[in-house]
């Protein structure tokens, strides 16, 4: 197995660890997958899937080495602490020149991070990593797979993340449990039922992508767990170009984000019980 990459590039760099910081926020245990032409991130919870993430690796690095176990099955999987990675990433703020990423076996599988800084003198100044990984056998590859993405009762796009992000960071406070609800006309709600209060907003006029809503009157709608959903907001700092809100009747809310095709992500929220 040989896996080897680069980033020039000050904004691809900054994006690349911003996403990272956000998977670092969710969890201290990810999988990355990484194939001829992309890395995936993946967070689960419960044995279910959390996160999804997808990188163009075309977009991101201007050098990209891999080579899988076999010439059948070119992938390589691997599993981390994304908070060290996080970590070993955070020199990129100080205008970093580039960095190489690679996997090397240093008494254990480490992703080695060599950021190359700059320096009054002729001569830059290097900054070292070593982030502990796991190689996943082939045999648990299965439970590792892009996720199966069910047949939705409704697809709507979102408001504006950090428009939500300001009020739920409000209800958050109000209630554990948020419930989203959408409907074919493109009004989407936020709303929050608390001892003394229902308090709710409503967004108008959004894109209906798909429905298999009846009746006009009613909602389709998922109560979820509200700080798991504030978390997803965090995504934010990815700048999309859009997200989409797609909801299982009472089962599911999946989150759908996209940065013009070069980064994608699936974020699964389960519906809690009442």
């Amino acid at each position: 197995m040989k896996f080897r990459c680069r980033m020039m590039d000050v904004i691809t760099m900054r994006d690349f660890t911003n996403i990272v910081n956000v998977i670092a926020r969710i969890t201290k245990q990810c999988t990355l997958r990484l194939t001829l032409d992309e890395l995936c991130f993946s967070v689960t919870d419960d044995r279910a899937s959390m996160v999804w993430a997808e990188l163009s690796q075309t977009h991101f690095f201007t050098e990209y080495i891999m080579n899988g176990v076999s010439e059948e099955q070119n992938e390589i999987y691997l599993e981390f602490d994304p908070t060290l990675l996080a970590r070993s990433l955070g020199s990129l703020r100080m205008t970093a020149k580039s960095v190489k990423i690679k996997l090397t076996n240093k008494r254990q599988p480490c992703l080695t991070i060599e950021i190359e800084l700059p320096s009054l003198s002729m001569e830059s100044r290097q900054c070292l990593h070593d982030v502990p990984v796991r190689v996943i056998p082939r045999r648990e590859w299965p439970e590792h797979q892009a996720p199966n993405i069910p047949e939705f009762h409704i697809s709507v796009d979102m408001p504006q993340l950090k428009h939500v992000k300001h009020i739920v960071e409000r209800m958050k406070n109000m209630s554990p449990q948020l419930t989203l609800s959408a409907d074919k006309t493109g009004v989407f709600v936020l709303k929050i039922d608390t001892d003394s209060a229902t308090v709710s907003t409503h967004f108008q006029k959004l894109q209906v992508w798909s429905c298999t809503q009846q009746s006009q009157e009613d909602k389709i709608s998922a109560t979820i767990d509200i700080k798991k959903f504030f978390m997803f907001l965090a995504w934010d700092i990815t700048h999309p170009d859009g997200v989409k809100c797609n909801i299982l009747q009472d089962k599911m809310v999946n989150l759908f984000l996209h940065v013009a095709d070069y980064v994608k992500i699936q974020y699964f929220l389960p519906s809690v019980s009442i």
